[in-house]
């Protein structure tokens, strides 16, 4: 009788697919992951700049009281967040400039829309649903 040692090419094939399988299912959970952290980091951006909006809103109070801009049918002024580097209410991530955790792109040029109502400032932002 001969003694048989090793693997047929079958039960090789069988654990190489088996393997292929819980590869592509572990890395479509590792991608959803990681998209949904990056707009979860995406959203305490956004926060962040709401709160420095509303910082530096303090010194825009004369301006907005006198706007002759509405949003939302409330006094209203547009900043952009380089306005809020140049003033020293936000950090830059990088060479001064603010990047989006979603696709690393600048957002320097995000209008920020500072109303206000009821004699108190709120501030509101596009942030194309994401939050």
């Amino acid at each position: 009788m001969k003694n048989k040692k090793g693997f047929t090419l079958i039960e090789i094939l069988c654990v190489v697919a088996l393997l292929a399988v819980i590869t592509t299912i572990a890395s479509a959970s590792v991608i959803n992951l990681s998209k949904a952290s990056k707009e979860n980091l995406y959203c305490a951006k956004l926060e962040l700049i709401e709160s420095a909006a509303k910082t530096y809103s303090a010194s825009l109070i004369y301006e907005l009281n006198q706007s002759t801009t509405y949003y939302e049918g409330y006094k209203s002024i547009t900043i952009t967040i380089n306005d809020l580097i140049k003033s020293g209410n936000l950090s830059p991530d990088k060479d001064d400039s603010v990047l989006s955790p979603l696709n690393n792109e600048v957002m320097n040029d995000l209008e920020i829309i500072l109303y206000l109502k009821n004699n108190q400032v709120y501030v509101a932002i596009d942030d194309n649903n994401v939050c």
